[in-house]
């Protein structure tokens, strides 16, 4: 297919909800402390978890201010834990009864020292914003109060939020466009489709990909002249034959929205009445601006040209520099062959005589996964009818036991057990790479159709995995070539996975081209290709 390789095959990635989620909530997820402790130039000083228990004890400390509970070093010293909860019980109490030394006003002035003091501390950062929600977090705690503090009343979000939610994704209808946008809902022409927040990139030439060369040093360097490829990031940006710059959507199924010449049913806008996200002001400015504002600051939209009715594709024009280049794209196309492409692993186009599957030498792993029906090769038949090169096979075992070096030679460690549900659970941490070396049909009270995870499928498997593996005894840290046979494993627990730069987003010919905006919506100051006279005359 000349679509092949132009859209991404990493898709449908899922969020689930950690706990229960209240109506108007903000969502968050955990980015890990790394993540801001090194962004403090870009988000100064966000608090981690140290800082909130920090901060939670220091809140503590003020209660007691409040309430003018005043206590010596010395009876710090000789309190009892029992009698130091008992207190802290009372000053809560105390809290709730509003039993406050300072009044509303002194407290704002107090509260506003604090937060306002000239040298920022990530516990300081954690503090709450006013002196009503300290009080609040001193009588609970501070995430409490922030978690409720982001809760947005669900008449505010009907009047000021940008839905996300009308489209969602599905196969296109396109022919060689892989998955497209589905309208959820009815939308009225002049409806708003999909709000669409941008990255904004400044040179698109860092999507380009660069022949190697030998450097001046003897190192490996890329050698600029030489594009070999580009970056299959660029098919879903918005961009201009006149700038270097490139907007990147990355709202929820945006990605998805297909191109049609003149059938299409939404057109592309700036945002309006987003302006807590969208800096209208950007868009006078230049590209070497926007090169140094490292956060996002962009948004557009994309609008009903007409009615669009539910389950109907969502279609934008892309511009017609697109169509030629996808109509040169599809005249030029040629079937990928071992010669021609994936770069340099033509190895996965070989063709493989397939009698069981009639597959061709390439598929994807998520294919295999989800053939419940055929049975899993052994490596025996594999020598006959091998799998393609560009998936190798998984199992989801535990494998970490020390039990068996206490008593099996050292030099020669084989272990052989069957396979328990409990010992081998199925997380993302147990998977090993494997062989199958024999298949047994299930025995009639094992085979049940209606079954999730492979309960349908007629199959137990027998598997091996060798692998080198340090072990550290009492005395001795041990290396060693291990050797596990387990019987009995479900076809649920034996996965494919793709090997990697296999994807055939890889082909050398696969189609590349950004979005193109129209001339009346990208702004001139952003057409940093043609001379600075032009841009501003």
């Amino acid at each position: 297919s000349p679509g092949a390789g132009g859209s991404t095959p990493w898709f449908n990635r899922t969020s689930v909800a950690a706990r229960d989620i209240v109506e108007g909530s903000e969502l968050f997820v955990d980015y890990g402390q790394s993540w801001f402790l090194t962004r403090d130039g870009v988000f100064e000083l966000v608090p981690v978890q140290e800082s909130y228990e920090k901060a939670q004890a220091f809140l503590g400390e003020y209660a007691k201010l409040l309430l003018g509970v005043e206590r010596t070093v010395e009876d710090e010293e000789e309190e009892k834990e029992e009698e130091e909860v008992e207190q802290n019980y009372n000053i809560l109490d105390l809290l709730e009864q509003d039993k406050l030394i300072l009044g509303e006003e002194a407290q704002s002035d107090l509260w506003e020292l604090i937060k306002t003091f000239p040298y920022p501390t990530r516990e300081r950062q954690a503090l709450p914003d006013t002196a009503k929600d300290a009080i609040r977090a001193a009588l609970g705690d501070i995430m409490t109060v922030e978690e409720e503090n982001s809760i947005r009343d669900m008449e505010y979000l009907k009047e000021h939020g940008k839905c996300v939610d009308n489209i969602v994704p599905g196969t296109s209808t396109i022919p060689h466009a892989g998955r497209g946008a589905f309208a959820t809902r009815f939308i009225p022409k002049g409806g708003l489709v999909s709000p669409v927040p941008l990255v904004h990139i400044a040179d698109k030439t860092t999507t380009y990909m660069y022949d190697e060369m030998i450097g001046p040093h003897g190192n490996l360097v890329r050698n600029t002249s030489e594009i070999v490829g580009k970056q299959i990031i660029l098919n879903y940006c918005f961009g201009h034959p006149n700038s270097t710059l490139l907007l990147f959507p990355y709202s929820s199924n945006v990605a998805y929205v297909n191109h049609h010449l003149t059938e299409y049913n939404a057109e592309i806008r700036w945002a309006t009445d987003f302006d807590f996200f969208h800096k209208q002001e950007w868009l006078d400015k230049s590209v070497d601006f926007l090169e140094k504002e490292w956060t996002a600051g962009l948004a557009l939209e994309f609008i009903a040209t007409r009615d669009i009715q539910p389950g109907e594709e969502v279609f934008i024009n892309y511009g017609e520099e697109w169509q030629r280049a996808w109509d040169a794209h599809v005249e030029n196309w040629i079937p990928p062959s071992k010669d021609s492409d994936f770069n340099n692993l033509t190895l996965f186009t070989d063709v493989v005589e397939d009698k069981t599957r009639g597959r061709a030498g390439y598929a994807r792993a998520e294919d295999l996964n989800d053939d419940v029906e055929s049975p899993i090769r052994t490596v025996t038949e594999q020598k006959t009818i091998p799998y393609p090169f560009s998936v190798e096979m998984i199992c989801q075992v535990k494998i970490g036991h020390m039990e068996p070096y206490y008593s099996a030679p050292i030099t020669a460690p084989f272990f052989r057990r069957e396979w328990d549900e409990e010992e081998d659970p199925q997380t993302p941490e147990t998977f090993e790479k494997c062989d199958i070396i024999e298949r047994f049909v299930k025995e009639e009270e094992d085979y049940d159709p209606d079954e999730e995870d492979g309960g349908e499928h007629e199959y137990y498997y027998t598997i091996r995995i060798e692998r080198a593996a340090k072990r550290t005894l009492e005395y001795d840290n041990v290396l060693a070539l291990e050797t596990h046979v387990i019987t009995g494993v479900p076809w649920s627990a034996i996965r494919f996975k793709n090997i990697a730069y296999t994807s055939d987003v890889f082909l050398k010919k696969a189609f590349r081209h950004e979005m193109i905006l129209p001339d009346d919506l990208f702004p001139r100051a952003w057409m940093n290709l043609i001379p600075r006279e032009e841009r501003e005359s």
